[in-house]
């Protein structure tokens, strides 16, 4: 067995393993804050860009609002909808339907009291069908007389609809509502805008269904995360796509009562977080091995030799003159 005799070795031996453990310990410390504050700063950036998206759909509903308002404001709109004349109707904006249907706005409807459908720009054979139950948005503008943005199902899915009352001769003949769909040129404005994957899924009591998305029918969100968002839950997690790593976030979209209908998933691509992360620990490791070898190299062999001086003269000293034991 291996025995180390020299006072001088065991020093080294005892300082070289004692600055192995620090720095192994302090870089362990390190690379631990350093994850904690990447997750902090994802998570933060992920709740900052749901916002931003919560943000836009409400821009979406304001855009579509300010078209209701100028259709509203048309003497022949209000001429037509007193006289009950769809065609006229259909004639009249069958160009500026087109024009902003291209731009992500197909619908066009006009209501009248209490939510009956008098005219449908986007399906003009379908009228006189009573929405009252599921647009509220429309119940209320009619109503009170005022406009109204929010987001609520439509025939088909779910949209964000802004409408405005058409008042003629100081009475309510009803509204005009607009809607933009939760479509494909949606998600991608969105993706573009902040840089994100995103998918919207509307839930109409006890299924969902994907409205749109960038990234195709690749699933990430489980069906069971979806309901825990639609609960009240937060759902914050590392997840793969492409595979790739991306950080997943999962929030509600609420209606125009405050309730929600839908979940928003926005997935970021955390690909050069991850390589920024690799490289800084990587870089730890090495400085932590080069602080070793310099200590070992430059400072235990000068401490192992102050330390043992005292001790190597004694024993030369002793050496020289022997301790005499005179017995009497």
């Amino acid at each position: 067995m291996f025995t180390l005799r020299s006072i001088a070795a065991r020093l080294i031996l005892a300082i070289s393993l004692t600055v192995a453990v620090a720095c192994a310990i302090l870089g362990g410390f390190s690379i631990s804050q350093q994850r904690a504050l990447t997750r902090l700063a994802l998570d933060q950036q992920l709740r900052l860009q749901y916002d931003s998206v919560i943000a836009a759909i409400d821009y979406e509903g304001r855009t579509a609002l300010a078209v209701s308002a100028v259709i509203a404001a048309l003497p022949p709109v209000e001429d037509a909808i007193a006289k009950g004349d769809r065609d006229g109707l259909g004639k009249l904006l069958a160009a500026p339907w087109a024009s902003i249907k291209a731009q992500g706005i197909p619908l066009i409807s006009f209501w009248q009291a209490p939510a009956t459908s008098f005219y449908r720009i986007h399906t003009p054979k379908i009228f006189g069908d009573d929405a009252s139950t599921r647009r509220i948005t429309v119940v209320e503008s009619i109503k009170a007389g005022k406009p109204i943005v929010g987001v609520e199902p439509a025939r088909e899915a779910l949209s964000i609809f802004g409408m405005t009352p058409v008042v003629h001769d100081g009475k309510t003949l009803g509204n005009v509502d607009i809607g933009v769909a939760f479509g494909k040129e949606f998600v991608d404005r969105a993706k573009k805008r902040f840089r994100i994957d995103l998918a919207v899924h509307s839930f109409d009591g006890q299924s969902f269904k994907r409205l749109s998305s960038t990234f195709g029918d690749t699933v990430v969100a489980t069906p069971d995360e979806l309901k825990a968002v639609m609960n009240g839950a937060a759902v914050l997690r590392d997840a793969v796509l492409d595979g790739h790593a991306v950080e997943l976030y999962l929030g509600q979209i609420k209606n125009y009562a405050g309730e929600p209908v839908a979940v928003l998933e926005i997935i970021k691509d955390t690909s050069d977080y991850a390589a920024a992360a690799a490289s800084a620990q990587r870089n730890l490791i090495l400085g932590v091995v080069a602080i070793s070898l310099a200590t070992r190299c430059i400072a235990p062999d000068d401490c192992a030799t102050a330390a043992t001086m005292p001790l190597t003269s004694a024993s030369k000293r002793s050496a020289i003159c022997p301790l005499t034991i005179i017995t009497i």
